[in-house]
């Protein structure tokens, strides 16, 4: 009994060095980027070494749609950076709020904004970022604001009229709909007063009918017409004649337009649909034109391996988009947005010897900036094949990567001309 109440005692000591031991020791424990978060380098090469580590994974998480790994990832980065004085990158608090608005967080990427603002005051993407979380919070003044500071760091973006014109317009509906609802609310408390206060109006008695008279079997408000049936009071009876005039005129029946009037429709202001004559705010959505477009131009792209190696890399597929793509028309003028991300997946082939990978572009818009672009290979990949996506994949000047990014800038030229 003694050795069993001994042996007892020496399992849930056990236990309890492991609890101390468990989750609690690594609060991102059962998060794949364990590894990294974790991290705690203590010299200044090894603490760089891990913020390129993590902007790569968080890259790659935000392409994923894995918004809570790449939110941790980057905050990572910006604390690691924050024990090195003067070394913060404004793009990390950038990109953190552009993943906190696409977590609905609203507040924190404001934050977010601010603080990317505060190291790098033109930092153009910062400035856009701050307006989309004011309108998100309904403070248009100050989300028109942050896009006329944007407007003067870059004039030619035309990203900052659209946020100026779409915060104007939802200004205005947000008025419209204060109004309503107070109206709404002073018609309700009309009516509850007019309720309370009405009286019962007094029940009249059954008179008999004198003889000779007919008998009144109408309702109030109601009447009964000429074939004897009931309707409504204000009801107006149309003689045969009336209604043979209606059809011989036409009316109430559909026509074809033809000609001039046709015409007149499909010379929609600003070229939006033919519903919006008056060439007010439309917005169409364009993620799955720039989809198929995207998939179309970079798919079964090859760049041969020069050195006679008879090796050759190709690309094999385009991952699905993140981010945003729409055309707004307002006032007759058509404003293109484009914010995305995507992975370009490839195969390289030397000899007997195959192996895969893909680049991971991201931050892709209509303006002048060039994309992010970034390379990872699979762990099947033999080292010779490494050695050739190194040279031929990841350089930005020669390669694959040259030719990905000038069929992407013509789909993208195709897109403003929409």
């Amino acid at each position: 009994l003694a050795q069993v109440q001994l042996d007892f005692a020496g399992f849930v000591l056990q236990a309890a060095l492991a609890m101390s031991a468990g989750p609690g020791s690594n609060p991102y424990s059962s998060n794949r980027h364990a590894d990294v978060l974790g991290e705690e380098p203590t010299d200044e090469a090894a603490k760089f070494r891990l913020v390129e580590e993590l902007k790569n994974r968080a890259k790659g998480a935000f392409a994923q749609k894995d918004m809570p790994s790449a939110e941790l990832l980057y905050g990572k980065a910006i604390s690691v950076l924050a024990t090195l004085p003067g070394k913060q990158e404004a793009a990390l608090f950038s990109n953190r709020a552009m993943v906190r608005l696409n977590m609905n967080k609203v507040e924190e990427s404001l934050e977010d904004s601010k603080k990317c603002l505060e190291v790098d005051p033109t930092f153009v993407k910062a400035w856009h970022r701050k307006a989309q979380a004011l309108i998100r919070l309904s403070e248009w003044d100050d989300a028109i604001a942050a896009a006329e500071e944007g407007m003067k760091v870059e004039p030619d973006n035309k990203a900052f009229p659209e946020i100026i014109e779409k915060a104007k317009q939802d200004k205005v509906k947000d008025a419209e709909d204060k109004a309503n609802l107070k109206r709404d609310a002073q018609d309700v408390r009309v009516e509850l007063f007019n309720a309370s206060t009405a009286r019962t109006p007094p029940v009249k008695k059954a008179t008999e009918k004198k003889e000779g008279e007919d008998a009144d079997n109408s309702m109030r408000g109601y009447k009964v017409t000429a074939d004897g049936k009931k309707t409504s009071y204000f009801h107006t009876e149309i003689s045969d004649e009336a209604k043979r005039l209606i059809e011989e005129q036409g009316f109430g029946k559909p026509k074809k337009i033809e000609g001039e009037v046709a015409q007149a429709a499909a010379d929609v202001k600003g070229g939006g649909s033919q519903w919006n004559q008056a060439g007010t705010y439309e917005e169409k959505g364009m993620t799955k034109w720039v989809q198929e477009s995207l998939q179309a131009a970079l798919k079964g792209i090859t760049f041969e391996v020069p050195a006679g190696s008879g090796g050759s890399i190709t690309t094999t597929e385009v991952g699905t988009i993140t981010g945003d793509a729409n055309i707004s028309v307002s006032r007759g003028k058509r404003r293109h947005l484009l914010d995305i991300a995507f992975d370009v997946e490839f195969e390289g082939k030397m000899g007997d010897s195959t192996g895969k990978g893909k680049l991971k572009i991201s931050e892709v818009s209509t303006g002048d900036d060039e994309p992010e672009v970034s390379m990872e290979i699979d762990s099947g990949a033999s080292p010779q094949l490494r050695e050739v996506f190194n040279a031929f994949v990841k350089p930005s000047g020669q390669g694959l990567q040259p030719l990905v990014l000038k069929e992407l800038k013509k789909v993208v030229a195709e897109y403003k001309a929409k």
